[in-house]
């Protein structure tokens, strides 16, 4: 850098930057070109000067963004000096700052978990909630690093914020992150344990999405880190995990690798979620929607039919072949139809556990209160015997769908090379 521009940043005068812009225009150009310098705004933000470092913002955003030659940018350098304010003026300029990964892969939000600033690390969450996924070159996230550097109050704050997030893959985000494994395959809670770091494994442990058995890359959880401290192990920690369902890494089934997984026969219930999967995979949105209102109106419909009140006197006039018609033929299609319009329902929603839950509990009630309509109406054996066949109705569907996919694992006879490698092509088209 210009020794004169390095005197008019680290003297943080605004004037002395205009005069200096007007003697030489293209002064802050020259330094712009360069892929990694320590521009003004490096030194400004280094020594807090607020005013420089705007002004600086405004006459060339790229500055914020550029690294030096150690591989830090201004907001990097002013959380390293705990220059709070002015990273909070700059990450308020632009958030994206908060994200710019510097030599290491180390963000401004790492760094911040490392040197300790619970307020600047809550803004940065704040303006930037992204930021908690990153991770950096050993694939440490915030987390991990709070943990390793024994910043408790940040660590809390970390896992406040994640608990707590609404947007739309909160949930998913928060499983992530938390049981996120760095190069040697550790989490967080891994961490603290080879640590002994009994306050943060308490922190840790009150999140209900943090995975207590999961395995390093040397086979041990949580549990079996802890225990390497031998003598120094603390007991009540030990006690906590495995209170809260830790285990060893000795007493869980053994975790099959992904070749090992691809490499066995599809099973049974494979085939049937791979199946569904596909099935929902090459439905556009308007079709599933469209079926879903059917599928609505259907169990709407059979579902009328059994509230409706039962004419007893008509019931006892009628003859047999009257009451086999009416009961076994009427009440066991009108049951097959809304028991296929709620299974079919559950086929079109989106794939997530938090759906399938929340139909279960939905749905259950409204099959036992259709049962019991069905069951006030005619005595128990035709009740019986009319679910029977609904039932056996089911097990048929099932097994036609099983025999389908025997075949499909039965041995084929190789075809032709050529025929082969001609339909290899018409797959990749």
């Amino acid at each position: 850098m210009d020794p004169k521009l390095l005197r008019v940043a680290q003297s943080g005068s605004v004037n002395a930057l205009y005069s200096l812009l007007q003697k030489d225009p293209c002064i802050l150009q020259n330094v712009d070109v360069l892929p990694f310098i320590h521009t003004p705004l490096h030194e400004a933000s280094s020594t807090g000067k607020i005013d420089l470092a705007m002004e600086l913002m405004i006459l060339k955003p790229s500055f914020a963004k550029k690294l030096n030659e150690d591989g830090l940018t201004p907001l990097h350098l002013a959380v390293e000096n705990h220059q709070a304010e002015l990273a909070l003026e700059l990450v308020k300029f632009d958030p994206s700052l908060v994200r710019i990964r510097g030599r290491g892969g180390m963000t401004p939000l790492h760094l911040v978990a490392k040197e300790g600033d619970v307020e600047l690390l809550t803004e940065f969450i704040l303006v930037c909630p992204e930021s908690i996924t990153d991770a950096t070159l050993n694939g440490e996230t915030a987390l991990h690093i709070a943990v390793i550097s024994d910043r408790y109050e940040e660590l809390k704050v970390l896992r406040g914020w994640m608990q707590r997030m609404r947007k739309v893959d909160a949930s998913t985000t928060e499983i992530q992150v938390l049981n996120k494994r760095d190069r040697k395959g550790n989490t967080a809670l891994h961490l603290a344990a080879y640590n002994n770091n009994h306050q943060a494994l308490k922190q840790l442990l009150k999140c209900m999405s943090l995975n207590r058995n999961i395995q390093n890359k040397s086979g041990m959880t949580a549990l079996d880190a802890l225990r390497v401290n031998g003598p120094q192990m603390n007991t009540e920690t030990e006690s906590i995990i495995k209170t809260s369902g830790g285990k060893s890494g000795m007493s869980l089934s053994r975790v099959k690798t992904t070749s090992v997984f691809l490499s066995k026969p599809v099973t049974f219930r494979e085939y049937c979620s791979t199946g569904m999967a596909r099935y929902r995979s090459r439905m556009s949105d308007g079709t599933r929607n469209s079926l879903l209102v059917i599928t609505a109106l259907i169990i709407t419909a059979t579902y009328q039919t059994a509230a409706q009140p039962q004419d007893t006197d008509k019931f006892q006039k009628l003859s047999f072949e009257e009451i086999v018609l009416e009961i076994v033929l009427l009440w066991g299609f009108n049951s097959t139809a809304f028991f296929l319009a709620i299974a079919l329902t559950f086929i079109l929603l989106p794939i997530g556990r938090a759906y399938t839950w929340w139909y279960i509990f939905i749905t259950a009630p409204l099959i036992c209160s259709y049962a019991i309509s069905v069951y006030l109406k005619y005595n128990i054996t035709i009740f019986f015997v009319m679910y029977v066949m609904v039932a056996f109705g089911f097990l048929i569907y099932v097994l036609v769908f099983y025999v389908k996919w025997k075949r499909t694992t039965r041995k084929k006879v190789p075809k032709p090379r050529i025929e082969l490698i001609s339909q290899g092509l018409e797959t990749m088209v």
